[in-house]
């Protein structure tokens, strides 16, 4: 009979039946039901009570219409959902908690996602950005793997006019700053060089105007520029009629021939694009060209690779490869080489968030553990009311995914403000061009991490609070804890948290003294109270080294005469810079074939070593001798003498330069100072082998090749204060020449910072997620403390009742936690052995895994962990034996 009046109910309600009519069925059915159960024996009063239970509301036959078509879980889940909100509002210290632990942990993984998802995941800005590849060449070298993202002029060539299955472009290995004079002003501006095909080659054509032609990209051809949509804002005011119009650029007149579009996000921040005019000479004898295509209308990314390493084979088979070294020209993705420099940090640091992600999961789970404890008599009545320890477990995991969304919420509001944060400092420091946001993708992985972290925080204290044993709970007045039989399961989160949180510190502490190790460096030259401005010379006006030297000349005549400038000079370079790395040869390799040697290289004018107050070890400076007719000198470092001259005597030994015809001789040794590496080193800084030029004895294609990429800077040492030097450089300068516009001015310490800002950025990163880890930590301990003094309260109060002292109570509740905490560190300590390999790259001047890290942090951790072990243990102090004891 049951069924037939289910059946009923189901028509009545598909149908839309009025509720009148329902009940007045319902009423009808129900006595019939509570009549059939009086003719099997029920008592009649219980018979009409089942029938009032089962049917006799209009609820009751809409709960059994939706239990027929199988929709009651979605009312359980909305019920669950309102009674989960209703108890969180009754604890607010422990939803406040959770929530904000969520918050932090959700909102860095959603930061930290967000840069992963632009760099590595999200297409590149281009149309059909998986057919855009990148030549590379691959190889080993003494059994060590080798590679080079660089190429030649040669190679560029080969490619050009023989590779048919892409369509190729090449472009400068960067940009450099030049001179822009336009709308009667002049601006230091930003310029990279690129082929004919380049904007076609990415899928992007000019917003007006049009893309370089071929005749413009050979060697005397047609000069011509492309303006950024911003530099076209900024100068032209966006005025359309710019194209065709004539500028002046390092000097001589360009023609605009068109404005890339606003939404145009090249990989590098350029200002403009002027054509490459790439040869095999200069420039081009070395690998000073990077090259991508695009893979043509259906071809394969295999078969254009495997053409690329067919063509390359024969081009390496006529250059003067070392027999142990093998090599490959091959192609990649694009956006593989574009993220190639910061693929591995990525990584590390999303694990690393995840892992401060998990750490926090922990730790809620402990405080929902702690949680239960109020609870019990509240989930043993619902049991023994005929719950289930499945609705109990769907209740209980309802409240966690509540508290998890909630939690979300306001991690996407942390994460919002974490991505605004690093799109301010990642495009400087760690060069990141792509668009950081909130798009769809970060926001689904947030609410998967979120749903995810209710499953992983919420699974073990709901089932263990289902499982509890009801009639204990109800005679024992609810003073046992829900699953206390064990406090092992909350120790053992500890104990993760403490070991998993060992793993991050250890990592952000090898950071932070690679770090401290940079900034204390002996510099080798007196930074105090020294100001640099660097400007290009590339420019048409001064290809000449007659030109470039009577501007030098002219300037800092004019800077010396000031009052309160001490010294003045010019250089190539300066410390903490990268510096132009050429080969010699040294005398006694002349003649015999041997291969040349490479070295840093810089030229200078008279007074430079003593402006930086770079110490003058033995022989003479530069001075007015050295003019460009009399005898070739140089001058060497103590790093130059160590690696190449050993147990020569420096003074007086002869070098021939590459592309030079007479031998120079070393007149002087100077001191080591610290520099960015090209050759010697993979580290941020380092003392590489120098060697110094006077400027007046450089020849013309020698300059002109340097200031290609490096434009030489100003160096003044004087007592008058920043401003007043700054406003002397620039008066000069304008006196002298007012279209040559200083780009900046520095002081060497902000040199050194700018050469250290990704290190910089790494270490602070990893230096937050690790204290985030380390705070999460240590507040388990502290709750696993105050919980195991709230649970043995009574237990307490006997011993003390007993005699025992208020130091051996203390003791016994503290002990617990540091013994996990110790047994954290020590777990910890091991896995850092083996997670600490993925900070090779980043790691200087310490070992991977330096001993005094690990003890620094685990000794650290340990007194840390101590005290959150004490602190709550402290209440004990207040516990009254008498009245614990009265109260039971």
């Amino acid at each position: 009979m049951l069924v037939r009046l289910r059946s009923f109910i189901r028509v009545l309600l598909r149908r839309d039946r009025f509720e009148d009519d329902m009940r007045t069925e319902l009423r009808f059915h129900m006595d019939a039901y509570a009549d059939d159960l009086i003719r099997r024996g029920t008592p009649p009063e219980d018979a009409r009570r089942r029938a009032r239970i089962e049917f006799g509301t209009l609820e009751g036959a809409r709960e059994e219409c939706r239990k027929s078509r199988g929709l009651l879980w979605p009312d359980e889940f909305v019920r669950n959902a309102r009674y989960s909100l209703r108890t969180l509002r009754k604890s607010p210290g422990f939803a406040m908690a959770s929530i904000l632990t969520l918050a932090l942990c959700i909102g860095a993984n959603t930061a930290i996602f967000s840069v992963v998802d632009a760099v590595l995941l999200r297409p590149l800005p281009y149309p059909e950005p998986d057919r855009l590849v990148y030549l590379v060449t691959e190889g080993r070298l003494n059994g060590r793997p080798a590679f080079n993202d660089s190429s030649d002029g040669a190679t560029w060539e080969m490619l050009r006019d023989h590779a048919t299955a892409a369509d190729y472009a090449a472009m400068s290995g960067g940009p450099v700053g030049v001179n822009l004079a336009a709308q009667g002003k002049a601006q230091y501006v930003q310029q990279d060089r690129v082929t004919s095909g380049f904007f076609r080659v990415l899928g992007v054509t000019p917003f007006i105007g049009r893309e370089f032609t071929k005749e413009e990209d050979r060697d005397g051809g047609p000069s011509a520029t492309i303006l950024s949509h911003d530099l076209w804002m900024r100068m032209f005011s966006g005025d359309p009629g710019v194209v065709g119009r004539s500028i002046l650029l390092r000097g001589e007149p360009y023609s605009v021939a068109g404005v890339m579009p606003e939404s145009f996000r090249p990989a590098v921040n350029a200002d403009l694009w002027t054509p490459l005019r790439p040869s095999t000479k200069g420039e081009g004898s070395g690998d000073n060209y990077a090259i991508l295509a695009r893979l043509r209308p259906g071809v394969s990314f295999g078969h254009a690779s495997s053409e690329v390493t067919a063509l390359g084979q024969r081009l390496l088979e006529n250059r003067h490869i070392p027999v142990d070294f093998f090599a490959r020209m091959e192609l990649i993705s694009l956006q593989r080489e574009l993220s190639g420099d910061v693929r591995m940090l990525l990584y590390i640091l999303w694990i690393a968030a995840g892992v401060v992600l998990l750490i926090g999961c922990l730790n809620i789970a402990g405080l929902l553990l702690v949680r239960s404890a109020s609870r019990t008599r509240e989930i043993a009545t619902r049991v023994a009311l005929g719950g289930g320890q499945g609705a109990v477990i769907r209740q209980l995991l309802t409240e966690n995914l509540v508290l998890s969304m909630l939690g979300g919420i306001a991690g996407v509001g942390v994460g919002w403000f974490g991505i605004r944060a690093l799109a301010l400092f990642l495009p400087d420091s760690l060069g990141v061009w792509q668009e950081l946001r909130l798009d769809w993708l970060v926001l689904a992985v947030t609410a998967i991490i979120s749903v995810l972290t209710s499953l992983v925080f919420g699974l073990m204290p709901a089932i263990r609070a289902a499982r509890l044993d009801v009639r204990s709970q109800l005679t024992d007045g609810g003073r046992s804890v829900a699953g206390s039989s064990s406090r092992w399961p909350r120790r053992a989160l500890v104990f993760a948290e403490v070991a998993m949180g060992m793993v991050l510190l250890v990592g952000a502490g090898l950071m932070i003294r690679t770090f401290r190790q940079l900034l204390h460096l002996s510099p080798g030259f007196d930074g105090a109270h020294v100001v640099t401005a660097s400007l290009s010379l590339r420019d048409a006006r001064y290809k000449t080294a007659e030109r470039a030297n009577r501007l030098f000349m002219d300037t800092l005549e004019r800077i010396r005469a000031l009052p309160g400038i001490e010294s003045a000079a010019v250089g190539l370079t300066v410390p903490y810079e990268r510096w132009l790395n050429d080969n010699f040869w040294r005398s006694q390799d002349l003649g015999t074939g041997a291969p040349s040697t490479i070295t840093s290289m810089n030229y200078i004018t008279p007074r430079y070593f003593q402006t930086l107050r770079i110490p003058l070890l033995a022989g003479r400076d530069f001075d007015e001798r050295d003019k460009a007719n009399a005898a070739a000198v140089a001058i060497v470092n103590q790093a130059f003498v160590r690696q190449y001259l050993k147990e020569r005597q420096p003074l007086g030994t002869t070098l021939l330069l590459a592309g030079e015809k007479t031998p120079r001789q070393i007149v002087g040794v100077v001191g080591d100072v610290q520099q960015r590496p090209g050759w010697s080193s993979s580290a941020p800084l380092a003392q590489e082998p120098d060697l110094y030029l006077p400027a007046t004895q450089v020849d013309d294609a020698f300059l002109q090749l340097v200031h290609t990429w490096f434009s030489p800077s100003w160096i003044v040492r004087s007592s008058r204060p920043r401003e007043s030097v700054i406003a002397a450089m620039r008066g000069a300068m304008e006196h002298t020449d007012p279209l040559l516009p200083f780009a900046s001015f520095n002081g060497p310490i902000d040199i050194r910072d700018r050469s250290l800002r990704s290190q910089r950025f790494q270490t602070i990163l990893l230096g937050l997620l690790a204290g985030l880890a380390l705070l999460l930590a240590i507040v388990g301990v502290y709750a696993l403390i105050a919980n195991s003094v709230a649970q043995r309260r009574r237990e307490l109060g006997i011993r003390m009742a007993l005699g025992a002292s208020l130091t051996r109570a203390i003791l016994t509740v503290a002990l617990p936690g540091v013994a996990l905490a110790a047994a954290g560190v020590l777990a910890g300590s091991l896995l850092a052995v083996f997670s600490v390999q993925a900070l090779q790259s980043a790691v200087y001047g310490i070992a991977d895994l330096d001993a005094r890290t690990l003890s620094l942090v685990g000794t650290a951790l340990l007194i840390v962990a101590a005290a959150a072990s004490v602190i709550p243990a402290l209440a004990i102090a207040r516990l009254n034996p008498a009245n614990t004891l009265r109260e039971e």
